[in-house]
């Protein structure tokens, strides 16, 4: 999903942020997520009469499947694919909708979280962080481009992916914490920017 409008607006804000003293030099400067991978097709949206059929089709996969490390992609997929349908449901304003894409986002990170806390697994789990920070990044970034009286329905998600993000570095050896610094401050400026925004109403 493209971002048409956000780097633009991002550019204009920080410029009205920094000649009023509220923006921190060098945040958003540099890209630490470059080239990451965005959001996907949302493909059937909360709003469907046939969304619920979706969500018991992606639970029965989810229990056919055994290998952890399978069950881990399947649940990163449908938490990658809730955020595309909270964007969707957003656009169109459907807070109803949007917060079921956020009730379904919600319950993929308890899964995730019951099969990362069940064995140690640093390599896994500094994977997970920088996706639970790629998550926010994507919704923070992309919130200029939504329309502005319903995109504070994005803020719960955000707030999901904030708590279990840290939660699970309380897991992650110091050097692990060092080397994600720069995408968390990333995500903090950005969504500093998508609050701002709504601030200033832009």
């Amino acid at each position: 999903m493209q971002r048409p409008r956000s780097a633009v607006a991002g550019i204009a804000l920080l410029s009205a942020l920094a000649a009023s003293g509220s923006a921190d030099a060098g945040h958003g400067l540099i890209n630490s997520f470059a080239g990451i991978e965005w959001l996907p097709d949302p493909g059937v949206t909360p709003d469907a009469t046939i969304y619920p059929l979706e969500l018991a089709q992606e639970a029965a996969v989810l229990r056919l499947t055994r290998a952890p490390a399978a069950r881990l992609e399947l649940l990163r997929a449908q938490a990658r694919e809730r955020l595309a349908e909270l964007d969707a449901m957003v656009r169109v304003g459907l807070p109803t909708a949007a917060q079921r894409a956020t009730d379904g986002y919600a319950t993929a990170l308890r899964a995730m979280r019951q099969l990362i806390e069940s064995a140690a697994n640093p390599a896994r789990d500094r994977a997970w962080a920088e996706e639970l920070l790629a998550h926010q990044y994507m919704l923070s970034t992309n919130y200029l481009d939504l329309p502005r009286d319903s995109r504070q329905a994005i803020a719960p998600m955000m707030t999901l992916a904030r708590d279990d993000y840290a939660r699970l570095s309380t897991r992650l050896p110091q050097r692990t914490k060092d080397a994600l610094f720069f995408k968390e401050e990333e995500v903090r400026w950005s969504w500093e920017m998508a609050v701002a925004a709504d601030e200033q109403g832009l």
